[in-house]
């Protein structure tokens, strides 16, 4: 009530542990999730949308901060009273974040949710990487798996494309856990 439609659909997609993307040359939102893929899933090479060789990294960076472990989260539907606890696989649960409640959760959304908090724990890098646009990596999207030169993988965070009259660059910036369980 008394919300503008996006402020609407923003709430939806937060609701379902997501973001609103706006594609490029067209009207169109899309509703991407946070995170395709968790440190505890497993990955196949299929499961990566970009992969970034180092020798085509012009520049980068590396910032660390460190997350609880947390291995469970509770949430809540404060308007129909529904409840739910999401568990990150293979754990107890019992590592438990603060309580989230949101008038929107349902069963499904509450899973979606609940993925993404529980996906940052331990040592998070955000990794920056400066790459001329190519045609074998194309251009990075927020939400996308990237493969850093089969080293390690991690969740696209941020874009920001640069050009001059010899190249155009993408700044990316990338999430990556490392999880040593």
């Amino acid at each position: 009530a008394n919300q503008s439609p996006i402020a609407v659909i923003k709430s939806i997609a937060e609701a379902g542990g997501g973001f609103i993307y706006s594609e490029k040359d067209s009207n169109t939102l899309t509703i991407k999730p946070k995170y395709k893929k968790t440190f505890w899933d497993a990955m196949q090479f299929s499961d990566y949308d970009r992969l970034v060789p180092a020798g085509l990294v012009t520049d980068q960076s590396t910032d660390y901060e460190l997350y609880p472990r947390y291995n469970g989260v509770t949430l809540t539907n404060d308007r129909t009273g529904f409840t739910g606890q999401v568990k990150r696989t293979g754990t107890s649960g019992d590592v438990l974040q603060e309580t989230v409640s949101n008038p929107l959760f349902t069963a499904v959304s509450m899973g979606s949710f609940g993925k993404a908090p529980l996906a940052k724990a331990g040592m998070i890098e955000s990794h920056t990487l400066n790459i001329p646009m190519q045609k074998d990596v194309g251009e990075c999207v927020p939400g996308d798996v990237l493969a850093f030169d089969a080293e390690w993988w991690g969740i696209v965070d941020s874009v920001s494309v640069s050009f001059t009259h010899a190249v155009i660059n993408q700044t990316v910036k990338v999430e990556r856990v490392n999880s040593d369980e």
